[in-house]
């Protein structure tokens, strides 16, 4: 099971659900349940043209895909023989004195660290390169002068280091052991092919996605707000608040003060981040009317067999049961979908679609993904 796949194969109805700020993240009963063209002037969504590019897959993003997997299946193994080389990552016990003698935190029975990555003082992980594992290696180094424990800071130190072990990887190879592991087929060939059909499925998917992006904010943009709706107005400000409280509470985290979080990490002021609060209430309500317009105008709905069906395909391609995703999220797929609002992002994908069949499309130019 892998939570990637799943947020991979939620992304298309995710993003749709928050192009800009069409994210909703306050439950509504009966959403916008009112005369929208008293407040918002709809584009025109019929006949919009598009474009829709070709995709396909190379061999070389098979093997990059395939290789990949065969990386995230690879095995870890602690090995009491070989040699030490930059980049590998061993076991060691040492033992630090001063002048013949020990002092604290100088000396540990076991201690992981990786060659030319784990921080230690100049000359120490460098000092095992080219020996054995097994072997004792004396090391007479210096600590730093500017070292955080002053007591050492500055002194001539010996470590007498027994390299214990050392970890190697696993990679296994592409052979029908492999496929028939981690696949529904039997053979190498097949296993390529599923690869390929999956690749190509991702890329149309993402090209879908563009396209409808690119159709949404073609309608979006060329709507007329004639009046903002209080009530929503509101339920969209209080959002944007609560998106501030989750900077704020960031801030503290790191220790920050407030307008320093701000101007280091968000590069605006408040005033600055006060207009794009403002901004994004507006943009949400904006594209709120827009959808339901859109959908009321078209009768446009979700049924509840059609919204399980979803669920089950995405619990199906993710690689999750339902008692497995609720140990791994702690919660019900429904429970985490409506959280997550999927069904409004299932409904603007309905409104999308039936965008793209009044449209008129044109076919594009073949695309390799990047």
């Amino acid at each position: 099971m892998n939570k990637k796949i799943l947020i991979t194969g939620i992304a298309a109805v995710v993003v749709l659900a928050g192009i800009i700020a069409l994210i909703l993240l306050w439950p509504k009963e009966k959403p916008y349940d009112y005369d929208l063209s008293k407040y918002v002037k709809v584009a025109e969504y019929k006949g919009l043209e598009y474009t829709v590019n070709e995709v396909s897959v190379t061999d070389e993003e098979v093997d990059s895909e395939i290789d990949s997997r065969l990386q995230a299946a690879a095995t870890t193994e602690n090995v009491t023989e070989g040699t030490v080389e930059d980049g590998d990552t061993i076991n060691v016990a040492y033992a630090g004195t001063i002048d013949g003698e020990a002092f604290d935190g100088g000396s540990t029975d076991s201690s992981d660290i990786t060659i030319g990555t784990t921080q230690m003082i100049d000359g120490f992980t460098d000092g095992l390169i080219g020996h054995d594992v097994g072997e004792t290696v004396t090391l007479n180094l210096k600590f730093p002068d500017d070292y955080h424990n002053e007591e050492v800071a500055g002194k001539d130190v010996v470590f007498e280091v027994t390299i214990n072990s050392k970890s190697i990887e696993n990679v296994p190879e592409l052979d029908e052991d492999f496929v028939s592991e981690n696949s529904d087929v039997d053979t190498v060939e097949e296993y390529r092919q599923v690869v390929k059909d999956e690749l190509l499925e991702q890329k149309e998917s993402q090209e879908d996605l563009n396209t409808k992006e690119a159709l949404w904010d073609e309608i979006v943009s060329g709507s007329e707000v004639i009046e903002y709706p209080e009530k929503e107005l509101d339920e969209a400000k209080k959002a944007a608040d609560n998106i501030e409280s989750q900077y704020k509470s960031q801030a503290d985290s790191y220790g920050m003060e407030w307008d320093d979080f701000l101007t280091g990490y968000l590069g605006m002021t408040q005033e600055e981040f006060d207009d794009s609060k403002e901004q994004y209430a507006k943009d949400t309500v904006l594209q709120e009317m827009v959808m339901y317009y859109i959908v009321r105008e078209e009768n446009i709905e979700i049924s509840d067999k059609e919204y399980k069906e979803y669920l089950t395909d995405t619990l199906e391609k993710s690689g999750y049961t339902e008692d497995t995703f609720e140990q791994a999220f702690g919660q019900t797929i429904e429970e985490y979908a409506d959280a997550n609002q999927w069904k409004v992002g299932l409904l603007l994908d309905k409104v999308l679609d039936k965008v793209m069949e009044y449209g008129v499309k044109t076919e594009g130019d073949e695309k390799e993904a990047e």
